[in-house]
């Protein structure tokens, strides 16, 4: 199952379209004579339309089994992408389009495949989510060397033709037939049981600190690395490195993240998550700051090689934290709304990149400023408390168990907590709590 999410991911809007878009910047500019800032803008309204949708999407997460709806979405991503190759020299194609697609992207992203995982892992849910976001990194790694070589070979327009076949044909089918969540009704209902209704509501969870907090570093890690990803291969190019080589150095971007993503995944079961988080924002800061101040392909495969580490990190630290702290009910809606907040960002910071570009003809600066905010906010990661459940009685709420008070009389409330996993080690960050 999780191998099935792990493709799902691959094939989903967070691979396919954020990882093929930066190659048909110079080829939809020589073909219509758009600017950067006007084709960026396509990106933007892509990435605002699953902001919007993201929340929605997730209370449908939390409430039906999320295979079907995956899949259906997974259908319409690919309609969306095969379009493109029907572009015209009209503008407003090109948004409507990319505003279809993002909407049909909201429900192929992490968000739906972390709701099936977090349903049937407790004690290696790090890890496991890792493996399953990996999928984008993976994407990341193989698909700019793919469309490099397709537009090459074939153009732009037989590109998206061929990567529309990477949802419909993979993405859906598999998603449908295997994507299932262990803890539904017995009778094959598609209403989410009982056991995964337990924990804070989403209204609890936006009033604590904690919601906020993982919010802010979302946020600036979304703008440092999304508008670096929208502009590098034109960028790279502007500075005398030839298509392959920024072809390759967004590869090694994609591999270390995906290096990234599994080993700090697997930490994430052993140490606190804040500390994961402060080292994710250092990193990817770091890494994009260098990047902005690179002259030779050297310069930039080392700048991508420690901004990658940690560059997506957020994808698995976010559903991980967001258990761990407010339980199941409303997992996937609040994963929704701190991603939509990652949307938004990611809509500005290529529009942004994009005009300071017009304007200056160059990155360095506002990449630089972005890259030093990501770098001083991730220190905010360590004021995140140790792991709780916020919930309707004292404020908090009881870890939820497989294992009832009436079957088990004397069962102790970590032996509880413990029924989840696959031992009864208590959880890295965690500080139980007691009702007066």
């Amino acid at each position: 199952m999780v191998a099935i999410c792990h493709l799902g991911v691959l094939t989903g809007f967070a691979t396919v379209f954020i990882y093929s878009f930066s190659f048909m910047v110079k080829p939809l500019q020589h073909d219509f004579g758009w600017n950067r800032e006007q084709v960026s803008r396509a990106f933007s309204l892509a990435a605002i339309s699953v902001a919007i949708c993201s929340p929605f999407m997730g209370r449908l997460f939390d409430r039906y089994e999320p295979r079907k709806i995956i899949a259906s979405f997974m259908v319409a991503l690919g309609i969306g992408l095969a379009s493109l190759a029907w572009l015209t020299p009209h503008l407003p194609q090109l948004y409507a389009t990319a505003i279809f697609i993002g909407i049909a992207g909201s429900g192929t992203y992490q968000l739906g495949y972390a709701r099936v995982v977090a349903s049937c892992f407790e004690r290696r849910l790090g890890g496991a989510l890792s493996i399953v976001v990996a999928g984008s990194g993976v994407g990341s790694l193989l698909l700019p060397p793919l469309v490099q070589h397709l537009i090459a070979g074939y153009g732009w327009r037989h590109t998206y033709l061929l990567l529309a076949l990477l949802p419909l044909l993979i993405g859906a089918p598999l998603t449908l037939l295997y994507a299932r969540t262990l803890r539904t009704d017995r009778a094959g209902a598609h209403r989410v049981a009982p056991a995964q209704t337990e924990g804070a509501t989403w209204r609890e969870a936006v009033n604590s600190r904690s919601f906020w907090l993982l919010a802010l570093g979302v946020c600036f890690v979304s703008l440092c690395g999304n508008g670096a990803l929208a502009h590098l291969a034109p960028m790279l190019s502007d500075r005398g490195l030839k298509l392959g080589e920024a072809a390759l150095v967004v590869s090694i971007l994609g591999g270390s993240s995906l290096a990234g993503r599994l080993l700090l995944g697997w930490l994430l079961d052993y140490f606190k998550g804040s500390y994961i988080a402060t080292f994710s924002l250092l990193s990817a800061g770091l890494g994009i700051f260098l990047l902005a101040h690179a002259s030779s392909f050297r310069s930039a495969a080392v700048a991508a090689l420690i901004g990658g580490l940690g560059m997506g990190c957020e994808l698995d630290l976010i559903p991980y934290m967001l258990k761990r702290y407010f339980g199941l009910r409303s997992l996937s809606t609040l994963y929704g709304s701190i991603y939509s907040v990652f949307a938004v960002a990611g809509a500005i910071a290529p529009l942004l990149l994009g005009h300071m570009y017009d304007i200056s003809g160059s990155y360095t600066a506002i990449l630089s400023i972005l890259a030093g905010a990501t770098m001083a906010i991730s220190f905010t990661m360590l004021a995140l408390p140790a792991y709780s459940r916020i919930g309707p009685t004292h404020g908090v709420a009881k870890p939820p168990s497989l294992v009832t008070s009436e079957s088990v009389p004397a069962i102790s409330p970590a032996l509880r907590w413990a029924s989840h996993g696959c031992d009864q080690r208590p959880l890295p960050g965690y500080e139980p709590h007691s009702q007066k």
